[in-house]
């Protein structure tokens, strides 16, 4: 079961419309968490615990594969799902190479968001 999300990304709209799509489908027992890029997103993760991340790829400074380098490097565990319009088959091979659990395309929408979240308890909606 999924107790907190912490969604990484540079575009604070982006941001926003994701934390809104996750609310509809988690609901409100879920501690919902955001970050601007990866370096506030270590800090997050290295400070609290957070069960699973939604990572944007494309940030300035540290990038979504810094983030799970360096997730991996720290041994941190919460799973990760990449969000990113970078949907080259290498791109997805990098991410799963690096522990992501999951790929999603962005902009995200709700339907392929509720099929990636399924086995973390999506249910509402």
């Amino acid at each position: 079961m999924i107790s907190s999300i912490l969604v990484v990304d540079d575009s604070k709209s982006s941001r926003k419309v994701n934390l809104a799509l996750l609310h509809e489908l988690m609901g409100d027992s879920v501690t919902y968490l955001e970050a601007s890029g990866g370096e506030e997103a270590l800090a997050t993760l290295t400070s609290q615990t957070v069960d699973l991340v939604l990572l944007d790829l494309t940030m300035p400074g540290m990038n979504g594969f810094d983030v799970l380098a360096e997730m991996r490097r720290l041994g941190l565990s919460s799973r990760v799902i990449v969000v990113s319009a970078d949907i080259q088959r290498v791109a997805k091979e990098r991410v799963a190479a690096l522990g992501a659990v999951g790929f999603i395309e962005k902009p995200i929408r709700l339907e392929p968001l509720r099929a990636v979240l399924a086995p973390f308890g999506a249910n509402h909606g």
